[in-house]
Parts: C-alpha cells; sequence; structure tokens
C-alpha cells in the first residue's frame, strides 16, 4: 500500500469516527512533563533539530520540548488518529495540510491566530511580513472559518534536475525553459545519446506543479479542474514522452531517478529542491549538473508548487500549547530559519534570509544555489480541503495509467476530473 494510499483510507475512518462521536474538546498530552514533538526527520536533519531544541528549551521557562521520530507520514497520520481516538495527544507533530484538514473536525487541533496575535508572545506586523506569502497562505484554512491551523515548518519546491553530460553529448547548451523546449530536447537527447531523457517519478504534486506552471489551476471551490486545457496538455504531454520512448516511470516510492541522473544515464528529472544536498554529495561535481526552475508555459509569468509539512499544535493543555507555539516561533525565526536551510536542504521561509550573511555566501559558492529560493517569489500551495488527500492518490493513479499506456492522456484527465470531483462531493 503507498503512502498516499494509506493516509486517504486512514482520513476517511478518521472522519467517520469523528462524525460519530462529534467534536470534542480537552484531549490530554501523552506525556505531562514535556511538550512533545512528532517529527519524521532522519540523519542529520535529525541532529539538527535535536540541537536547536536543546538551545531552545535553554532558554525557554516553560515546559519543555521533546523530539520524538514517529515514523515517515503515514505514520504519523496514523499514530495521531489513533492518540485523537484515545483523546491523549502530543503537544505538535509535523502535518501535512490534507492531514491537518482531516484532524480539524474531531476538536484535535488548536488554530494558531490567538497566539499569532497574542501583544507578548505573538508575531508583529513586520514579522508576519517577513513570511512569503505562500508560507502562510498554505496554513490558512477557508474551509474552517479562514484560521491557521499550522505553521510551516520544512518548506520546498519542485524544480528541474538536470546532467550536463548528456546534455553536452546531445548538443545542447543550456536546460528548457518551456514545455515545447522540454520536449524537443528530450527527442535529442534520445536522437543523438540514445538515452532515455526523462525518468518520471509519479506524483500528484508534480502534476500540479506542472499545471500551475501553465497558467492553469487544480480546483476551483469544491470542484477539480483536471479537466481544462492546461491538465490534459500536461498528461498528454506525458503520454508524448512515453510513446516516442523518451521517458520511464521510476519504482514506486524509489529514489531511481536521482541515481540514473547520478549516473548519466538520463537527462531531467523533477524533484523536490529539498534533494538538492543528497544530489550534490553524489554528484560530487558541480559542473555536472545543475537544478533550475521547472520549464513554463510562459517564462515571463512563472509558477511552480510548494512542497513541505508543517506544524499543527494539539488541544491538549494551555501550557503545552504556550511551549509549542514558542518553539515554533523560534523555529521559524530568520537566523533559525538559516541554519536550518544550510543544514538540511530545505528552504527558508523567511524574506529577510536573503540578506544574512552565511546565506550569502552559500549563494556565491554555486550558480544554482540561490534558484530554488528565488522560486518561493512565484510558488503556490496545493489545495488544504478536506478530501484532497484522497484527490492526490487519484492524481498518481491518472499519472500511472498514462505512464503505463493503459488510458491516453486525455482520456485519463477526464476520468481523474470525474473520480475526484465524486470524492469532493461525499465530504
Amino acid at each position: 500500500m503507498t503512502m498516499r494510499r494509506a493516509i486517504a483510507l486512514l482520513s476517511m475512518l478518521t472522519l467517520l469516527l469523528s462524525a460519530g462521536c462529534g467534536k470534542q474538546e480537552g484531549f490530554r498530552p501523552i506525556d505531562p512533563d514535556a511538550a512533545v514533538f512528532w517529527d519524521r526527520q532522519t540523519t542529520e536533519s535529525a541532529e539538527l533539530l535535536r540541537q536547536l531544541t536543546e538551545e531552545f528549551n535553554a532558554s525557554h521557562t516553560g515546559p519543555p520540548v521533546k523530539v520524538e521520530r514517529a515514523g515517515g507520514y503515514s505514520e504519523i497520520f496514523r499514530k495521531v488518529s489513533a492518540s485523537i481516538r484515545a483523546r491523549a495527544l502530543p503537544a505538535m507533530a509535523v502535518s501535512y495540510e490534507s492531514m491537518t484538514a482531516e484532524y480539524i473536525p474531531t476538536g484535535a487541533v488548536a488554530p494558531l491566530d490567538p497566539f499569532i496575535h497574542d501583544p507578548e508572545i505573538g508575531l508583529n506586523r513586520e514579522s508576519l511580513d517577513d513570511f512569503f506569502p505562500v508560507t502562510l497562505e498554505t496554513n490558512t484554512f477557508t474551509e474552517f472559518g479562514g484560521k491557521m491551523y499550522s505553521f510551516p515548518f520544512a518548506k520546498s519546491v519542485l524544480m528541474l534536475y538536470f546532467n550536463r553530460r548528456v546534455l553536452d553529448a546531445a548538443g545542447i547548451a543550456a536546460p528548457p525553459q518551456t514545455w515545447n523546449e522540454f520536449l524537443d530536447q528530450c527527442r535529442r537527447v534520445k536522437a543523438e545519446t540514445g538515452k532515455y531523457a526523462y525518468a518520471a517519478n509519479v506524483d500528484c504534486s508534480t502534476i500540479n506543479a506542472m499545471i500551475f506552471s501553465l497558467g492553469g489551476e487544480v480546483l476551483r471551490g469544491r470542484e477539480t479542474l483536471y479537466d481544462s486545457p492546461e491538465s490534459i496538455r500536461v498528461f498528454e504531454l506525458i503520454e508524448t514522452l512515453v510513446k516516442e520512448d523518451l521517458a520511464y516511470q521510476i519504482t514506486p516510492g524509489s529514489y531511481d531517478d536521482e541515481v540514473a541522473l547520478i549516473n548519466d544515464q538520463i537527462a531531467f528529472t523533477l524533484r523536490t529542491s529539498s534533494g538538492r544536498a543528497n544530489v550534490a554529495l553524489m554528484m560530487n561535481d558541480p559542473a555536472r549538473w545543475g537544478l533550475t526552475r521547472i520549464p513554463q508555459g510562459d517564462p515571463s509569468r512563472p509558477a511552480t508548487v510548494l512542497f513541505g509539512p508543517n506544524v499543527a499544535v494539539f488541544n491538549t493543555i494551555p501550557e503545552q500549547q504556550r511551549a509549542a507555539w514558542e518553539f515554533i516561533k523560534f523555529f521559524t525565526s530568520t537566523e533559525v530559519s538559516v541554519r536550518w536551510a544550510l543544514g538540511t536542504g530545505y528552504l527558508p521561509v523567511r524574506k529577510s534570509a536573503v540578506e544574512h550573511p552565511d546565506m550569502q555566501r552559500f549563494w556565491a559558492e554555486w550558480e544554482y544555489n540561490r534558484v530554488a529560493y528565488d522560486c518561493l517569489h512565484f510558488a503556490k500551495p496545493e489545495p488544504n480541503i478536506a478530501g484532497w488527500q484522497q484527490v492526490r492518490d487519484m492524481v498518481a493513479q491518472a499519472e500511472t495509467e498514462v505512464l503505463t499506456r493503459t488510458k491516453t492522456g486525455r482520456q485519463a484527465a477526464l476520468d481523474l476530473k470525474h473520480a475526484a470531483d465524486a470524492v469532493l462531493a461525499r465530504y
């Protein structure tokens, strides 16, 4: 079972349970002496998070924050859902918007607006304006009173990664700026080198980003727009790539596309900007590769998608909610945001990061180190409505159907629109 499918099934279970028992308040903390934070970071990122938490605790007078790795996102969703039913929760947990939208009807999530606007511990207008608007927008839930039920934590954007050796062998001087150029370059790579040009990682966010880049949207109200001209064009582009033997699908959940890029087997892959550090480590030569914004319909009006988890604070006791909020405020400060970005590959969520000397030095080291940050100016959030997690799984299935030649691009898009709208209507 895929992570997306597991979360989708658990989403339905959570809603059914909350509908059966009604919205309830007053969840108890799983640890009365510490504000537990359920996270998924591993290796160096987990160590950096531990260090930052220790620094926060050293200067904080309330309950200490205790980070616990709770597994991947599907495991965290499952644990939070079970904890809601048991009425015992951590102080906070990482959460995608589609996950948070399933928690809110149960009464388990605390709106952050009272903390944000608190005169003592809140954020003033200057601080709020320092955040990239998209990072706050994606955490504002219109269906639930327009309140902020989560806060940005580890954000990234979709980027085009390219292999310079393969492009050079095909006589291509620079990566594509438009999707028409992308298709042309894929054809040249195949003709000149005999290699596949693109390895496709099946992912809803990638499809949405491609639609955004063509000037389209994926939702209007509670109606999906997967039958739009922009959406159909995306699925038909994938169909063309497969029919002409220019692309192939990687094993779901793997990073086989990055491996192929590193081994000079393909020219392109589309991946989150947070993968930059891993690719750089394995490439071991900045002259061999690069990353840039994804191809566009109109390069003068660019768009990409915003990735990454946020932090949801749960309705436990006031002391733990306050500790959770103060940790979030500390973690998203300019100084800490820059340290987190440089140490993990995620993007700083503050505009003021551009002025930080450590960030300036990092950007000066390589011509492509800054491009992902600049994409935050035109990154777009994905829908954060109840039921969207199931839609995500359907988008991935539609892409798979095109990649396996089960359906044409147009038919896959039209069928997706019909099925996704039916799911959202049930919510």
